[in-house]
């Protein structure tokens, strides 16, 4: 099935560009975010209410640590009542240290993908569980087709599916996002789209975000550690990428990684 008539960015009379929601540093700091979303009082779930016990979660992660910085809390959670969960790792991450060459980014391929199994060990997801696609990272807009054949395969009718926003600000993100909005259409399987590069663009109330579908699911101390914990495998990404590049998860992305609490677009 070709993938011609997804929307795309220029489509899109409410982003009429992809500056509009341009990554830099963030705009709001982590306590503000919370202490706005806390007045806000978006309505919070349990894990039930989102995701049935005998219910497969599949979660679509663009990049390795997407998965944990999306919803590692509510997979740890999951895994850990007995739940089943496959993790499709979209790319392998390669293109994160932008200087680096072809080589060097096989070489970061490979260390990413055993930063993400190591990681998904300490939420108790075995790499048995683990679909890697190996599509081109920073490229998955041009490979939607071969994206959603894949994902066409995987999808069951009754899998609940989390995958990054559709209009999250990272091409690979919102790509991913457009695939598994019409995956789970057509499969008729539940779908939960989780903001990760929203947070850095947006500003509390900000009229480019459907607010009214925000939900939230709580975190007990336990899962938020090993969440936390499961982050900080990704040292690839934690750490300077050379002298002139900062590390990838800055330290606002990192705070929020810390809230007691995951946030997710639900269907309107």
């Amino acid at each position: 099935m070709g993938f011609v008539n997804l929307p795309r960015e220029s489509s899109d009379t409410r982003f009429p560009k992809l500056t509009s929601r341009h990554i830099s540093n963030a705009k709001v700091d982590s306590l503000h975010w919370q202490s706005w979303l806390i007045k806000k009082d978006f309505p919070r779930l349990e894990i039930g209410d989102l995701i049935g016990r005998d219910q497969r979660l599949v979660v679509v992660a663009p990049h390795p640590d997407d998965e944990i910085i999306a919803c590692g809390a509510l997979l740890q959670s999951h895994a850990s009542r007995g739940g089943t969960c496959m993790v499709v790792a979209v790319t392998d991450g390669e293109a994160s240290h932008g200087h680096f060459h072809s080589s060097e980014r096989a070489k970061l391929a490979f260390v990413r993908q055993a930063e993400s199994t190591v990681g998904l060990h300490r939420i108790g997801v075995s790499p048995r569980s683990v679909i890697r696609l190996g599509l081109p990272d920073g490229k998955i807009t041009q490979h939607e087709t071969a994206l959603y054949e894949r994902l066409s395969r995987l999808v069951g009718p009754k899998d609940a599916v989390i995958t990054t926003w559709e209009f999250d600000g990272h091409p690979d993100h919102e790509a991913c996002g457009r695939v598994c909005k019409a995956i789970c259409t057509t499969r008729e399987a539940d779908l939960l789209e989780a903001p990760v590069w929203m947070w850095h663009w947006a500003v509390p109330g900000d009229p480019r975000v459907d607010w009214y579908r925000l939900r939230t699911i709580s975190i007990d101390s336990q899962s938020l550690l090993k969440k936390l914990y499961a982050l900080e495998a990704h040292r690839s990404q934690l750490t300077s990428r050379s002298s002139a590049l900062a590390a990838v998860l800055d330290e606002a992305i990192v705070e929020r990684a810390g809230w007691n609490a995951e946030y997710f677009f639900v269907k309107p």
